[in-house]
C-alpha cells in the first residue's frame, strides 16, 4: 500500500511538470522566474518548501531524538531567515527586477569577475545541498525496502524530469502540493507519537526514565554552541541564497515578495517543532540507537499502511520541494550568469534556444547532484557545510552593498576571495574559534577585508562604484 501511494504521488509530480510545459512555458523568463507572476500564496509556499526538505524533516527528527526540544533550532532558524529576508531585502531586491543574486553583485559593483565568482560559489552551495536531498531520498525509499542507490536514482530522475519540463512554474505548483502534504503529514505523525505515549506528560516521563535530563526538554538544552552552529549559518545563507531570491524575483511586485517571505517564515517556525517531537517520541517509545531511523520507526510501528504511505509521501514531498527549488536556482546561474553574461553568448538570444539550454542545464546539474549525493555522509550536516564557502564569501558583499554606500568593487572581490579562503582553511583543517561556526569567523574576516579595501580604493568625488544600490 505504501508503495502504491508513493507511486501515485510521483506520477502526480510528473503530471504537473508536463502540464506546465504545455500551458505555462514559452521562454526563459517563464522557465526561470514563472513569468514574474507569482502571488503571495504561491510565492510563500515556494519559499517555505525550499527550506522544508529532507534536512528539516528527517534531520529535524534526528536532532530531536538526540538533543530533545532544542533539536527544533534548525527548523526555527530557517523561519527566522525568511522573516529577516522580509524585513531587510525582499522588497528592495524585487524592485530591481533581477534574475539572480550575482545580477545584484554585478549591478552594485560594476560587473567583471564579481558575477562569475559569485555564481560559481553559489553553484557549489546549491549542488551540495541538492546532493543532501538525494541522500535524504535514499533513506525515505528505504522505508519501503527499495535499495538505497535505486531509491536515489528514482527520486533524482523524478525531480529532474518535472523541473526540466516545467521550470519554476512546475516547481512552484508542485511546492504548493508538497508543502501541504508535508505539513499535514508531519503533524499527523507527531500526534500519533503523543497518543501512543499517553500524552505529553507520558512521553516526558518515558524519556526521563530512559535517562533524558532536564536540558532535553528545554529549547536551549543543547547549548549555545550547537544552537549557533545551526542558527547563524542557516540565517546567513537564507539572506543571500539564490534559491530564495529566485522566488522573490518571480513575485508580482515588491509587496508580494515581502509578504511571501513573512508568511513562509512564520510557517517554518511553527512547523519546526513537529519533526522534533517525532524524534523525541521515537527515542522514548523504541529501542533505537540510530537517530536517523526515528521517522522510519514511527511509520512502521505507529501508523497504519495507508496513513504510513501518506506520511512517506510527505517525506518525499519535503525532499522534492527543496530539490526542485535548488535545481531551478542552479540552472539560473548557468544560463543567466555564466552563459549569457560571462561568456557573452549574445547570439543565443532566441527564447526557444535559451529554453533548451535551461532544460539541458537542469538535467546535467541534477545528474551531478546524484553522483555527489551517493557519497554524502549526512543530511543536516551536508546542508550546513554546503552553505559555508558561499556564505563566507558572498554574505558581506551583498548586505554590505545594501547598507554601505562606500563599498567598492575591489572591496567586494577581496572580501569574496578572502572569506571563502578562510572558510576553506577552517573546513579542511577542522579549525574552530571559541566554538563559533566557520561561517561566522570567516564572515568577520571577509567584513574586515571588505571595509579596509573599500576605504583604500574609494575614489573621492565619484560615485561610479555605487551604481544600483538596493
Amino acid at each position: 500500500m505504501m508503495l502504491l501511494i508513493v507511486g501515485i504521488y510521483l506520477a502526480l509530480l510528473l503530471g504537473i511538470g508536463w502540464w506546465c510545459h504545455r500551458t505555462r512555458i514559452s521562454g526563459m523568463t517563464d522557465f526561470l522566474l514563472a513569468g514574474r507572476r507569482l502571488g503571495v500564496f504561491l510565492c510563500a509556499a515556494a519559499m517555505a518548501a525550499t527550506h522544508f526538505g529532507g534536512g528539516a524533516l528527517m534531520g529535524g527528527a534526528s536532532y530531536g531524538f538526540r538533543h530533545g526540544l532544542s533539536g527544533a533550532w534548525y527548523g526555527i532558524s530557517t523561519g527566522i531567515g525568511l522573516l529577516l529576508l522580509a524585513l531587510f531585502t525582499a522588497g528592495r531586491f524585487r524592485t530591481l527586477g533581477l534574475y539572480t543574486v550575482p545580477d545584484y553583485l554585478a549591478t552594485r559593483y560594476g560587473g567583471g569577475i564579481v558575477r562569475p565568482l559569485g555564481a560559481i560559489l553559489s553553484l557549489v552551495a546549491l549542488v551540495g545541498i541538492l546532493a543532501a536531498q538525494v541522500n535524504a531520498a535514499r533513506g525515505a525509499f528505504g522505508i519501503i525496502g527499495i535499495d538505497a542507490q535505486t531509491a536515489a536514482i528514482i527520486a533524482t530522475l523524478v525531480f529532474i524530469t518535472y523541473t526540466a519540463f516545467g521550470g519554476l512554474w512546475a516547481a512552484t505548483i508542485s511546492d504548493l502540493v508538497q508543502i501541504a502534504i508535508a505539513g499535514v503529514g508531519v503533524v499527523i505523525a507527531a500526534i500519533a507519537v503523543v497518543v501512543r505515549a499517553d500524552g505529553i506528560d507520558g512521553l516526558t516521563a518515558t524519556l526521563a526514565a530512559k535517562g533524558a535530563d532536564e536540558g532535553y526538554f528545554r529549547l536551549t538544552g543543547a547549548g549555545g554552541s550547537m544552537i549557533l552552529w545551526l542558527l547563524l549559518p542557516t540565517v546567513m545563507y537564507t539572506l543571500i541564497g539564490q534559491d530564495f531570491y529566485q522566488r522573490l524575483f518571480a513575485a508580482r511586485d515588491a509587496r508580494v515578495a515581502r509578504r511571501a517571505a513573512l508568511g513562509g517564515g512564520l510557517f517554518l517556525v511553527a512547523i519546526s517543532f513537529f519533526p522534533t517531537l517525532i524524534g523525541m517520541g521515537a527515542r522514548g517509545l523504541s529501542d533505537l540507537e540510530d537517530s536517523i531511523q526515528a521517522v522510519p520507526w514511527v511509520l512502521e510501528h505507529l501508523l497504519s499502511p495507508v496513513v504510513g504511505g501518506i506520511i512517506l509521501a510527505a517525506i518525499l514531498a519535503a525532499i522534492m520541494s527543496t530539490a526542485d527549488s535548488l535545481l531551478t536556482a542552479a540552472t539560473s546561474h548557468i544560463v543567466k550568469d555564466l552563459w549569457i553574461e560571462t561568456l557573452h553568448r549574445d547570439e543565443v538570444t532566441e527564447e526557444r534556444k535559451l529554453l533548451r539550454l535551461s532544460r539541458w542545464s537542469t538535467v546535467v546539474l541534477g545528474g551531478c547532484a546524484l553522483l555527489i549525493g551517493l557519497a554524502s555522509p549526512g543530511i543536516v550536516e551536508t546542508l550546513i557545510y554546503s552553505y559555508t564557502l558561499y556564505t563566507a564569501g558572498v554574505f558581506v558583499p551583498i548586505l554590505g552593498g545594501v547598507l554601505w554606500q562606500g563599498a567598492t568593487r575591489a572591496g567586494a572581490l577581496s572580501a569574496m576571495a578572502g572569506g571563502s579562503l578562510v572558510a576553506l582553511v577552517g573546513i579542511v583543517g577542522d579549525i574552530t574559534l571559541g566554538g563559533a561556526p566557520t561561517e561566522i569567523w570567516a564572515a568577520l574576516a571577509s567584513a574586515a577585508i571588505f571595509v579596509i579595501v573599500s576605504l583604500a580604493t574609494a575614489k573621492p568625488g565619484t560615485d561610479t562604484e555605487r551604481v544600483g544600490r538596493a
